[in-house]
């Protein structure tokens, strides 16, 4: 028996993948149109794994291949280019093997007659809900280039921030494991050199002194169980942080942390407020809207925020009214918000306060940074 790859459509016109056992071509194409199906695609399975179950491509795709891919593609629709065509042309340029699979999917998912949004949507790793709920307006709507510039530009955007708290958070703790790494060869190399000095002198030591002195004895007597044991607690820690109540009191802390807390509020605020003005002036409906920003707020108590408020506008609440009761969310967001549904025009008061919000959020990274650099300093010398 061979195993045979097949791609059919039902009497729905639903699209369906999947692998059978026959004893040749002939005879898996006929067990197929005995159960109703039109195929599209047969052929010799040859082990590699389908492209919808999970995306298992070889090798990693950037996230600047995908805003280069969706910038590309936006050029290539507005001038004419029919989308099979520019796919097409886009899978003989990319030199990325792993990006080449993925566009060859796309290729064949466009050419069997499937909406390029069903087809994006077969790799939810490379291409966001936010992705595939724009592409799928366009389709209704007919604009898919400007829909596809759109997206290239909150994905750079996205980028820019993302970049912009990595870089802000780099510093503090490259300075901080600096500093465990100097306390540590002090308490192991330097210390136990004086103890054998101090060891002839008749005259007390002071507290400190012999606190030290205890600490780097401690340490080098027994540091396969301090190693043990702070490897108990790293993986400790990386599993009860995976479960859910870990990852809500991680989060819980990087939001009302000092110094850094408000620097990750503002971006948080920022990626779901772009996100809700991306996708309602985009033609997406605010419920959908609701629960991708949930989505891709990257804080479940951000995520329960954009929730709640998507179940009570479903129930008829006011988006302005309902903000004001979350103390995460600043009162002006709110008063801006109203202005914008009295207006009719609140898409682009969403665009205007998330445009606020990464302003905030460039201010409030620079002023963090240039916080964090006297205190780093004056904690080593505390150390030293």
């Amino acid at each position: 028996m061979t195993r045979y790859a097949y791609q059919v459509r039902d009497a729905s016109g639903a699209l369906s993948t999947g692998v059978l056992e026959a004893p040749d071509l002939a005879e898996a194409s006929r067990a197929l149109r005995a159960e109703g199906h039109v195929i599209v695609d047969l052929r010799e399975h040859t082990g590699q794994a389908d492209p919808a179950a999970g995306d298992p491509r070889p090798g990693r795709v950037k996230r600047e291949q995908v805003i280069f891919f969706a910038n590309q593609l936006a050029v290539m629709v507005d001038t004419g280019v029919p989308l099979s065509d520019a796919l097409e042309s886009m899978l003989e340029q990319t030199s990325s093997d792993a990006f080449r699979y993925v566009l060859r999917d796309l290729s064949d998912q466009v050419k069997s007659g499937q909406d390029f949004s069903t087809a994006l949507a077969r790799h939810p790793k490379l291409f966001s809900n936010l992705f595939v709920a724009m592409i799928r307006a366009s389709e209704a709507s007919g604009t898919m280039g400007k829909m596809l510039q759109r997206v290239a530009e909150y994905l750079d955007q996205q980028r820019r921030i993302r970049r912009q708290v990595k870089g802000a958070a780099a510093y503090p703790l490259a300075m901080l494991c600096f500093c465990i790494v100097v306390v540590t060869c002090m308490l192991v190399f330097v210390l136990p050199r004086f103890e054998k000095i101090y060891a002839g002198k008749s005259a007390v030591l002071p507290l400190p002194t012999r606190m030290l002195l205890a600490l780097s004895g401690a340490i080098v007597g027994y540091w396969p169980l301090i190693l043990g044991g702070l490897a108990l607690v790293a993986v400790g820690s990386y599993l009860y942080f995976r479960r859910p109540e870990g990852k809500i009191l991680l989060d819980r802390f990087r939001v009302y942390a000092p110094v850094l807390g408000k620097m990750y509020r503002k971006a948080c605020l920022a990626r779901s407020v772009r996100t809700l003005a991306t996708m309602i002036s985009s033609g997406v409906g605010m419920l959908e809207a609701m629960d991708i920003a949930a989505a891709v707020s990257g804080n479940t108590l951000y995520a329960r925020i954009w929730t709640d408020l998507g179940a009570r506008l479903e129930q008829g609440a006011s988006l302005s009214e309902e903000m004001s009761r979350y103390p995460l969310i600043p009162r002006s967001v709110g008063h801006m918000v109203a202005a914008g549904e009295r207006t009719g025009r609140l898409a682009l008061v969403l665009e205007r306060v998330a445009q606020f919000c990464e302003d905030e959020l460039s201010v409030s990274i620079k002023t963090v940074t240039g916080f964090i650099e006297p205190i780093m300093i004056v904690v080593m010398g505390i150390i030293v």
